[in-house]
């Protein structure tokens, strides 16, 4: 997930017992910025300014830190930086203020961040002078201060040290925040000390830092997690007008790209629903056929001899019921693209026929004794495994080297789960517009299931979930059973069998390459292992 797919309808609720506003699963407490500017204005009054800056900066410390660990808890992010640029949203959010990154370098591994944040319409500035015309010398964002600190030590788990370098009660133009992770620089660590230290208070400070320790413990769990997430994230959706993040979906709509304003054949492959059809009309709306018809056929949904006179067409008194002379697919889709959908299920004898069109652009009707010239594109798709098939002698080997000048695969979406939030939405807002959208629980639940139906299933989904919820936001009883149900154990096929360590690698590797049809790269890619290591595995653990 990334920070922009943030939506406050999903995160800010009420409590259906108490009727408490919630952030998450978290009671939160709404303030108005006059009793925040009055609060300010007593802790000067008594305590004066230092102290109350300290004060100030520690309460926003400490939501800060409260608010990443919250927003952490509810969503899986893409990566580290994606959960800390989600800050600007949640500030937003929070009417705080409105932030614009200027400068953002982030290596969560080497434990580093620096910032620099413009504040339009920081609400501290903006209290201070409504009721104070003169300059202050001294910045006045002191909670944002805190904020700010808090939010970044708790993502990047290590210190982070924020200043606010000009404010607009000192006259500039508008409020700037410079933040970076407390090096070794002794200077640096006394700065943060002073930030967040009051004499009087040294035991809450202590609570804090233990309770920011305990954090960084959590975030060292999950960092195992995020790190297997894409390290880039990728554009999603108008720029090819098909819904998706995915690098692996940008990959075939680059390559579709390229061979739409070609004439050679296309053979997509994919799981069913995920979207093979969506891709062929993808490159004919992208080719200079795009005018002419777009014509499609299902080779498993109909009778061999339906099949045939669909597709070749027939002469009047060619078979029983032949009353007329009918003009076959191929030639109604003149210069147009006709799409073979589950190719694999065609019969020997009509691959014979579809051969010789592919050959001899030529076909001839059923009855008849003329043949007609094909100017159509043909590209065609399956779910199966071709290559089986030939091997089983159910499909001609000589007509899939025709369909597959240029074969496309369409990872299915279990390998692309940067698509499904986004796909979700979609499918929501094209059923309720106005829909509030997803508990973050919910979301958890769609992007951990494996939807072996694919794209397809995942509509349908959210079709039923929109229909359970009705106006308020899905959670996760508004899902299909099969969607919700308890994961099984990644040990419960074990039972039984008490494998040794070396054994059970062994069984994930074989396991992996099955999944990736025995290419080697992908399965190294994924095992994150060299190839020169994974062939040593093989080696010595072949069969």
């Amino acid at each position: 997930m990334r920070a922009s797919d943030i939506k406050i309808e999903e995160i800010v609720k009420r409590d259906p017992k108490s009727g408490f506003p919630l952030f998450g699963a978290h009671r939160v407490m709404l303030s108005g910025i006059n009793s925040l500017r009055r609060f300010g204005d007593d802790l000067n009054l008594a305590l004066g300014y230092e102290k109350m800056r300290v004060i100030l900066t520690r309460l926003g410390y400490e939501n800060g830190l409260t608010t990443a660990m919250a927003i952490g808890e509810m969503y899986e992010f893409d990566t580290p930086l994606e959960w800390f640029k989600s800050v600007q949203q949640l500030l937003i959010m929070a009417g705080i203020v409105n932030p614009e990154f200027t400068t953002l370098n982030f290596d969560h591994d080497k434990k580093w961040l620096e910032f620099i944040i413009l504040g339009h319409e920081s609400f501290e500035a903006a209290n201070y002078s409504a009721n104070n015309p003169d300059r202050n010398p001294n910045p006045i964002c002191n909670l944002l201060v805190g904020f700010l600190s808090g939010f970044a030590s708790a993502v990047l788990g290590g210190d982070v040290l924020v200043r606010e370098t000009g404010c607009m009660v000192q006259g500039k133009d508008i409020c700037t925040f410079e933040g970076k992770s407390i090096a070794v620089d002794e200077a640096d660590f006394i700065t943060w000390q002073k930030q967040l230290t009051l004499e009087p208070l040294d035991e809450e400070i202590t609570r804090l830092k233990a309770e920011l320790e305990s954090s960084r413990e959590d975030l060292s769990r999950r960092d195992s997690e995020i790190r297997k997430l894409r390290k880039k994230v990728h554009s999603s959706e108008t720029n090819h007008g098909i819904i998706h993040r995915s690098k692996s979906m940008s990959n075939v709509l680059d390559l579709a790209l390229k061979v739409a304003d070609t004439d050679v054949s296309v053979l997509i492959q994919g799981e069913s629903g995920t979207g093979k059809e969506l891709i062929a009309r993808f490159i004919h709306k992208r080719s200079s056929r795009k005018e002419d018809p777009f014509l499609a056929i299902n080779c498993a949904a109909m009778p061999d001899t339906l099949l045939e006179s669909e597709l070749f067409g027939h002469v009047k008194g060619a078979f029983t019921g032949a009353e007329n002379d009918k003009k076959g697919l191929l030639i109604a889709a003149g210069k147009g693209t006709f799409f073979l959908d589950e190719v694999g299920e065609m019969p020997m004898d009509i691959q014979v026929k579809i051969l010789r069109v592919l050959q001899e652009k030529e076909v001839r009707p059923l009855g008849g004794t003329k043949t007609q010239p094909v100017h159509a594109r043909i590209i065609a798709a399956t779910n199966r495994d071709l290559k089986t098939l030939i091997k089983s002698g159910n499909f001609r080997e000589d007509l899939y080297y025709r369909l597959s000048v240029f074969p496309l695969t369409i990872e299915p979406l279990r390998r692309r789960r940067e698509d499904i939030l986004i796909l979700a939405r979609h499918f929501l807002a094209a059923n309720r517009m106005e829909h509030p959208g997803f508990e973050p629980r919910t979301v958890r639940f769609l992007e951990k299931y494996s939807w072996p139906g694919n794209v397809r299933e995942l509509q349908n989904c959210i079709e039923y979930a929109s229909v359970m919820a009705g106006s308020k936001t899905i959670e996760p009883d508004h899902l299909p059973p099969a969607v919700i149900q308890e994961s099984p154990s990644l040990f419960s096929s074990l039972s039984g069998d008490v494998p040794s360590l070396v054994e059970i690698e062994v069984r994930y590797i074989k396991w992996v390459l099955e999944q990736v049809k025995g290419n080697k790269n992908e399965a190294s890619r994924i095992l994150g292992i060299g190839a020169a290591t994974l062939w040593r595995h093989l080696k010595k653990h072949p069969g």
